[in-house]
């Protein structure tokens, strides 16, 4: 998002916020006649009996303070006696109006414009209780601030992902300006001083400074009743949802009990799940069960959340764990991991027999691990080896669905690390006995022909579950490269066909596929999915000394700096004799003098400087 897309935004909301504040409305009665007249941002409008007498159309947002502004017109009594009507609208500081018929005043009024960032804007906890209320749930994850903050330059997130994705820290003092503000405003709560607090808190997100907040906070001296108040103020007048995010952090550090109910609601939006658990969890006694109710009703980022703040105070709750934890949640995360410590999958799986539902769950978790975030959860999970092989030794009884064996297939993979990984494991959370109980488990399970059969059927037929299907061939290391070509052939851009091929290791099929990219064009203008495969081409490729040169010289010709990252990589992996004296060592030249990505320029650097 840039400066010149965010100003824009900025003033739009400015100049909405304008149109509102001076957006009146008077109607007049004078021996029978209905006057009106109508104030807007950039027009005023003088109408007698539904009929426009007079208009004046303004062009800018700001005059409609300087200069005053005139309508006048005439209109004709029942008796036939023609009136004159005068009004005249403007102002400094207040908005003055007078109108005048026949040269008498019918109405002076002069109204402040205040300006105040929560006025004439719906306030977002009452928009959210008044849903509870009819509903007993929210049916919307919509917000009222949701056109302050999107258009078509900033695309609406999921309620919670904004702040997961936000990382800067906010400006040095910002922390310090906004609690001497809101003690301010605690001592002296006026429209002066709720402004001052609110329009700071409207400058940076919550999540930034929520830590900092929290340590300088609680060392300030302050009467906790008032502190109290001013933050259910500022909860109940927020029209900005980091204002009710500052309100609820504030409320966690008080006691806060009379609105237990309130923090619940509250929590059911996942844009607020978070901050509204941490008040609701620090500022009220016996909040557990409140919590599970939350998690059980929220999902994505909200259900991530509620979690993280859920004690497995009881068998039921830890068993919900197990079994509901991780379901609606958002892949890629740390759900997996809190749901097998919190549910104590490790003591679960020790029992001599466990359910159907207990494997399940524990596969689910155990497949979530294996996946979650930019590395393996598991390896942080102190339990992994006992886990697995547990998990393992019960799927001798409990595996009996072709995605059941998937997820054993998955985990003979994780096995499959170098050595350098296992005796880091072994340091930590394995032993070799658990490694080997889990190998041979899973091959005394794998002896079953019927798991081969049902993936070869799914490819053959073109069923669901293919890529569990392509990883259960590739599993018992089947050939099914004509298979997969085929398939190529209707959907070229599936990048789980190309990894189901990297795994043969055959420098003429990677040859194959890079002619299938062929049909994607310009690699300028690759669509999503057509990039995915175009990087994981060229990141194979660096195990292929000297094949598709022609292929990394299209990605280093593009505008993509993550295409030519990944191409400039690849040719760091290959003998400068392939390439050198060709086209690509003029672009390798050109990258090591112009490029604007540090990373490019020095590999670039690196290269030129082999073997001269």
């Amino acid at each position: 998002m840039g400066f010149k897309e965010e100003f824009k935004r900025e003033m739009r909301n400015v100049k909405s916020d304008v149109a509102k504040e001076v957006e009146k409305h008077w109607v007049l009665d004078f021996e029978g006649h209905q006057i009106e007249v109508m104030n807007g941002m950039m027009e005023e409008i003088l109408k007698v009996d539904g009929q426009i007498i007079a208009k004046n159309v303004r062009k800018s947002i700001w005059s409609h303070i300087v200069p005053f502004s005139t309508l006048k017109g005439t209109f004709q009594s029942n008796s036939g006696k023609t009136h004159k009507v005068y009004v005249k609208i403007g102002g400094f500081v207040k908005l003055n109006v007078t109108v005048k018929v026949d040269g008498k005043q019918l109405m002076h009024e002069a109204l402040k414009l205040h300006f105040l960032p929560w006025t004439n804007k719906e306030y977002i906890v009452p928009f959210l209780e008044e849903q509870f209320q009819q509903n007993q749930q929210l049916i919307t994850k919509d917000l009222p601030d949701d056109e302050f903050l999107y258009d078509e330059h900033h695309p609406k997130f999921a309620p919670g992902f904004a702040d997961q994705l936000h990382q800067e820290a906010v400006t040095p003092f910002y922390t310090k300006k906004l609690i001497k503000l809101f003690l301010e405003q605690v001592v002296n709560p006026n429209d002066q001083t709720r402004k001052a607090t609110y329009e700071k808190i409207k400058d940076e997100k919550v999540i930034s400074y929520f830590h900092e907040f929290l340590e300088l906070f609680y060392e300030a001296e302050k009467d906790e009743n008032r502190v109290k108040e001013e933050a259910i103020w500022l909860l109940e007048h927020a029209a900005h949802r980091e204002v009710v995010k500052f309100a609820l952090l504030v409320l966690g550090t008080v006691k806060c009990e009379e609105y237990k109910q309130r923090l619940k609601v509250i929590a059911l939006h996942e844009e607020f799940t978070g901050v509204a658990l941490y008040a609701l969890t620090n500022g009220t006694t016996n909040s557990n069960e409140t919590v599970w109710y939350i998690a059980k009703n929220v999902s994505d980022w909200g259900k991530l959340e509620a979690l993280n703040f859920l004690d497995a105070s009881n068998e039921e709750i830890r068993q919900w764990i197990l079994l509901e934890g991780l379901k609606n949640t958002v892949p890629g995360n740390a759900s997996a991991l809190m749901c097998a410590e919190k549910g104590k999958l490790d003591i679960e799986l020790h029992e001599k027999i466990i359910s159907g539902k207990i494997f399940d769950g524990a596969g689910a978790i155990i497949l979530a691990l294996l996946y979650e975030g930019a590395y393996q959860r598991l390896d942080e999970y102190e339990y992994a080896g006992q886990v697995l092989m547990r998990y393992t030794h019960h799927a001798k009884t409990h595996c009996r669905t072709f995605n059941q064996f998937y997820i054993l297939t998955q985990i003979h993979e994780y096995l499959q690390y170098d050595e350098e990984t296992w005796e880091d494991r072994f340091s930590s959370n394995w032993k070799p006995h658990e490694k080997r109980a889990v190998e041979e488990n899973i091959e005394e399970i794998s002896r079953n022909p019927i798991w081969l059969q049902q993936a070869m059927e799914i490819l053959q037929n073109d069923q669901d579950d293919e890529d569990e299907a392509l990883a259960v061939a590739q599993f018992y290391k089947a050939d099914i490269t004509d298979i997969v070509f085929q398939k190529l052939k209707n959907n070229p851009e599936n990048v789980q066909y190309y990894y189901s091929l990297f795994a043969v290791k055959d420098p003429k099929i990677i040859e194959r596929l890079i002619g299938i990219t062929e049909s994607f064009g310009d690699f300028n203008e690759l669509t999503n999915d057509q990039k995915v495969v175009v990087l994981s081409l060229i990141e194979e490729l660096d195990q292929y000394n000297g094949v598709g040169l022609n292929f990394i010289g299209q990605a280093l010709k593009t505008t993509d700096d993550h295409l030519q990252y990944m191409a400039i990589l690849t040719l760091h992996s290959f003998d400068r004799a392939y390439w050198r004296g060709t086209e690509i060592e003029q672009l390798v030249g050109r990258y090591a003098k112009e490029s604007k990505d540090a990373d490019v320029k020095e590999i670039a650097k690196q290269l030129l400087s082999i073997n001269e």
